[in-house]
């Protein structure tokens, strides 16, 4: 009897657990973007997220919160409870943090990724009081003058703007200083203020700002020009091939999240970035979708992570 009890209750709770994940998801699901509204990460979560909601037929929530570099955000996803409901937005910090600081508060394995989302390049902008009228002239002019120094607005340290402060400063040869504010927003407001001479944000974030004549665009650190903005050369055309880096915005769940669900979000998030409306705010941004096997965007962030890893050395970026 006892045996025939335990039986029972075993097979209770494989088809409890069977009902459970066939019922994802049953309630809202939480998506953290680690940085303010109105940067390049929480542009692509809100929009991914509208998307899924229909998708998936629950409600979707964005959730900012910003600070160090996007490590708050990080560390409160990678303590949150495995269970399908809390998912991470970020970009490449998600790969160059620990790269540049210790003091993050998890372990990069406490992350584990979902979906490869978008990749948009990265555009370097002056003030447009500066005369220069792009990199090149921009450097010409810098190492003419007595002051061979740059003051690059970034939203943090180890964010794809810290970096690129990096690969400008090896490839030219000239004095960085990195000053990190809250999200992409707000460097942009710096830089329109005066208060820094140089930064950089995605094509999604600044590129309706450059046609408004708010910034003035230099370069795109891509190797082929964006389609949102068409007139402006790239690093690579201007003869700085190796400044080369893009913001590519993932989606990563707390690690022990069944693979069941992780599978089901990555396949929900194929088809979002599949979705007309979708594409065509992103291609309009300049932003490419990119999408793929959770495998793949686990190889993508470990090769990025290696060829990054040599900029910070290079650069003297570690802290």
């Amino acid at each position: 009897m006892k045996f025939l009890t335990r039986l029972l209750v075993i097979a209770f709770a494989f088809g409890a657990n069977g009902v459970y994940a066939q019922a994802w998801p049953a309630k809202q699901i939480t998506i953290v973007v680690p940085f303010a509204p109105g940067g390049n990460i929480d542009i692509v979560g809100r929009t991914i997220g509208k998307e899924l909601a229909l998708i998936l037929k629950q409600p979707i929530i964005i959730e900012n919160k910003p600070g160090a570099g996007g490590m708050v955000g990080a560390t409160y996803v990678a303590k949150s409870k495995p269970d399908g409901y809390t998912f991470l937005v970020s970009s490449n910090g998600l790969v160059t943090t620990t790269l540049v600081r210790n003091d993050q508060q998890h372990k990069d394995e406490d992350l584990v990724p979902v979906s490869l989302l978008t990749i948009a390049p990265s555009v370097i902008i002056a003030n447009n009081n500066n005369p220069a009228s792009n990199l090149k002239e921009f450097i010409t002019n810098l190492k003419a003058s007595k002051d061979n120094r740059v003051v690059f607005a970034t939203p943090g340290v180890g964010t794809t703007p810290h970096f690129v402060s990096g690969l400008l400063k090896i490839a030219a040869d000239v004095d960085i200083e990195p000053i990190p504010y809250k999200s992409g927003n707000d460097t942009v407001t710096a830089l329109i203020g005066g208060q820094v001479q140089l930064a950089s944000e995605s094509t999604q974030v600044v590129s309706s700002k450059i046609k408004a004549g708010m910034v003035k665009a230099l370069a795109v650190t891509y190797d082929q020009r964006s389609s949102s903005l068409p007139d402006v050369p790239t690093t690579k055309e201007l003869g700085y091939p190796s400044i080369f880096i893009t913001h590519f915005v993932g989606m990563m769940a707390p690690a022990g999240t069944p693979t069941d669900i992780l599978e089901k979000m990555n396949q929900a998030n194929q088809k979002a970035l599949q979705s007309p409306e979708v594409k065509t705010i992103f291609n309009n941004a300049g932003t490419l979708v990119v999408g793929g096997s959770r495998a793949s965007f686990a190889e993508y962030m470990q090769k990025e992570r290696e060829r990054l890893r040599v900029v910070a050395l290079d650069a003297k970026m570690i802290q």
